[in-house]
Parts: structure tokens; sequence; C-alpha cells
């Protein structure tokens, strides 16, 4: 039997390693012009940042969720909220190039990809916002240590799909070329997904 729980979670995480920004430049500009192992190295660091993120805000809510159910469901509903506008500006912004700062370049590619992931801070908000709608009062360690591994996994595996896909079949122009289509379709799914959760949040209060 398929567990939506799971299958809500991991949509949203891919949905996040997915959106083009900084992060998908820095893979694909390090995999173009320093090789497949740069690439690799750059995925790696950046799945470790998001995988610390991730650990510090599964602790933080559930801190939270024991000593204030109030600020908790304001987290929750404010998450949904933040997640339903992201969604909005994924499909805005849809047109924008991929680009990265220069100063970025001179770092090597593990802590260059590390860095661009734990010293963004919209990455611990977009944490704050997924993981307050999935922990609760029952949630156990094992459930939240596969959120954390989940959330960790997927962007570092996504990363080395980009990085294999673009050293390997020469197809960098064809992820630039399709930006666009890759933010609507993200845009779409977060939408849709922040839309049922949000009213989850809000059906207690409604009914």
């Amino acid at each position: 039997m398929i567990n939506w729980f799971w299958v809500q979670f991991a949509a949203i995480c891919i949905v996040g390693a997915m959106s083009p920004g900084p992060s998908l430049a820095l893979i694909i500009r390090n995999s173009i012009k320093y090789g497949r192992v740069s690439g690799l190295l750059s995925s790696i660091g950046h799945a470790i940042g998001i995988g610390i993120y991730a650990a510090i805000c599964v602790i933080g809510l559930q801190l939270i969720l024991i000593n204030n159910i109030f600020i908790f469901n304001t987290i929750q509903f404010c998450g949904s909220v933040f997640l339903l506008i992201l969604g909005v500006l994924f499909l805005k912004n849809s047109g924008e190039k991929l680009s990265i700062d220069d100063d970025q370049a001179k770092l090597n590619s593990f802590i260059q990809g590390f860095a661009i992931s734990i010293l963004n801070p919209k990455i611990l908000i977009w944490f704050a916002a997924i993981f307050s709608q999935f922990i609760g009062v029952s949630s156990t360690s094992m459930t939240k240590f596969t959120m954390v591994f989940m959330a960790s996994s997927i962007d570092g595996i996504w990363y080395i799909i980009v990085t294999i896909i673009v050293t390997g079949f020469g197809l960098k122009k064809f992820l630039e070329n399709n930006t666009k289509t890759i933010q609507n379709i993200s845009g779409i799914v977060l939408i849709f997904i922040s839309l049922i959760i949000l009213y989850k949040t809000l059906r207690p209060y409604l009914f």
C-alpha cells in the first residue's frame, strides 16, 4: 500500500531540489569547467549542507511542538502559506536565467557546494515550512531521521544526476533552455501540494 505521507514529503523535497537557482548553476558550472569529479564533490557538499539544515529544523520544531503548541500551529500555517507563495513565485520568475557569482568559483568544489547551501537562509525557512507539516507529537526518532535522510539524499541524488547528464551527454544547453519549463512544473506541483496541506491545517477550524 502506498504511504501518502512519504509520497507528499518526497514530492516536496524533489521540487525543492529540482527548482533552478544558484545551486543548479554551480553544479552545472563546476561539472563543465572542472569535470565530473568536481561536479560530484559539489553535489555531495551541497547535500551535506542540506542535511544539516534539515536536522536543525527537525530538532527545533519538535521542541516547539512539545513546549508550545500555539507557536507550532502558527509556524505550520505560515509554512503552508509560504509553500503556496513560493509556488506562485516559481511560475512568475520562470523565465529568469541561471546565474552564479564569480567569487564562488574561487573555493574548491566540495566546500563550494557545501557553502552555497549552508549559507543560504532561505533553505532553513524552506525546511521549517516543510517539516512543520509532517512532524507530530507521535513522530518517532526513526521518522525524523528518515525525513532528514530523505531530504539530504534526494538533493544529492538530483545534483549527481545533473552532473552525470551534463558531463556524459553534453546536455548543459538543454537544461538551460528548459529552465522555464522545469520552474513552471515545480511551481504547479508546489501549489497543488501546498493547497492540500493548507486545507488539512485549517480543516479543524472550519468544520
